[in-house]
């Protein structure tokens, strides 16, 4: 890979991370003020966000790349009655997007492990 696509791979990657912290953030806030009775939350809820982001961030990578397979193509194609034919560039385009996935739950459950160690 060229290093334009490794820019556009951290790109994703730093948007997709900030969007998830910002959704902890309010998490956190929603859980300390409104269900907690003003309480700060102390039981580890940041390594418990991001280790369930992780989960999440897999099983869409991993629904992505099996979009792209022969089978769910031949699925498709038998439940919808439609002619597309599945195709290798299909296929690598798919696993293309999943890996994006795959490195995002990569550096969440580093995060999580970092957040753990750190008792938050």
């Amino acid at each position: 890979m060229n290093a334009e696509i490794w820019k556009q791979v951290a790109k994703w990657e730093i948007k997709a991370i900030m969007i998830l912290w910002i959704i902890n953030f309010i998490v956190f806030v929603v859980f300390t003020f409104l269900m907690n009775g003003f309480q700060i939350i102390s039981s580890a809820l940041f390594s418990k966000l991001t280790f369930v982001e992780t989960g999440m961030a897999l099983i869409a990578g991993g629904i992505i790349a099996f979009s792209g397979s022969v089978s769910a193509s031949k699925s498709k194609e038998f439940i919808s009655k439609t002619e597309q034919h599945w195709t290798f560039d299909k296929l690598r385009s798919r696993e293309k997007q999943a890996n994006k996935y795959l490195l995002l739950s990569a550096l969440l459950f580093l995060q999580s492990i970092i957040i753990s160690f750190a008792g938050l």
